[in-house]
């Protein structure tokens, strides 16, 4: 009986853990979007990989392509900021994780697992 509870317990964790597919990416900060009080998501418009984002409409009105709305930095990041890194594709996350969601734009969400400020 033991070998069973340790067994269920072992595919218990197991599930829960993260599994996804980071990828590297390069690109420049354009705008920001809050998610909660003290965290936000970054519209960086991608040199690389240049074929996964979508238009995007920063506060300013200035429209920019091949964006994503990445979330998860682990600093505060400035528009204009030159960053890469490894992102992984996540379409649920402000649903998931935001107080605050934007409904009028069309590009992928995406997290940080590794940012480096040029």
């Amino acid at each position: 009986m033991k070998k069973i509870t340790t067994l269920i317990a072992a595919l218990i964790l197991f599930a829960a853990c993260n599994n996804y597919d980071d990828f590297e990416f390069t690109g420049k900060v354009v705008d920001y979007e809050e998610c909660t009080g003290s965290s936000f998501g970054y519209a960086v418009t991608l040199t690389s990989p240049d074929t996964i984002g979508g238009d995007y409409r920063t506060h300013s009105g200035d429209t920019y392509h091949n964006v994503v709305v990445i979330y998860g930095a682990d600093r505060l990041l400035k528009d204009g900021a030159n960053i890469s890194g490894r992102i992984y594709l996540d379409p649920n996350y402000s649903h998931a994780e935001c107080t605050w969601r934007y409904t009028d734009r069309d590009v992928p969400e995406a997290v940080f697992t590794k940012l480096k400020v040029e």
